[in-house]
């Protein structure tokens, strides 16, 4: 009896269900740190919509093309110090933590 590709049934080698389990695991944390950086920039480009003028524009713009936490991190400085007095406090604290959890490390699980 021979059996053609069709008659095969299509089921994934024993070997290859070790390796699901890590590339699920990898998935949730970049799912958990995709997240967070959006959250994080949210969170920027709601302050730097509290900038007006040409320096609020700049501002925006550069937190629109940030692609990575520390981006916004380096921006941090220039967008609380173009912030009016009463809103750079109560924003510098929701920044501060949303850079924190966006730059935390993940915990590290072991392999089962």
């Amino acid at each position: 009896m021979e059996l053609t590709l069709r008659e095969i049934p299509d089921f994934l080698p024993p070997w290859s269900y070790a390796c699901l389990g890590g590339e699920r695991r990898d998935l949730a944390r970049r799912t958990a740190a995709r997240r967070a950086f959006v959250q994080l920039k949210l969170g920027f480009t709601r302050a730097a919509a509290l900038v007006g003028g040409p320096a609020g524009i700049a501002l925006q713009r550069q937190v629109c093309h940030a692609s990575e936490p520390m981006e916004l991190w380096i921006l941090q400085g220039r967008l609380l110090a173009a912030l009016p007095e009463e809103s750079a406090r109560q924003q510098a604290g929701e920044l501060s933590a949303l850079l924190a959890q966006a730059l935390a490390r993940p915990a590290q699980t072991a392999p089962r």
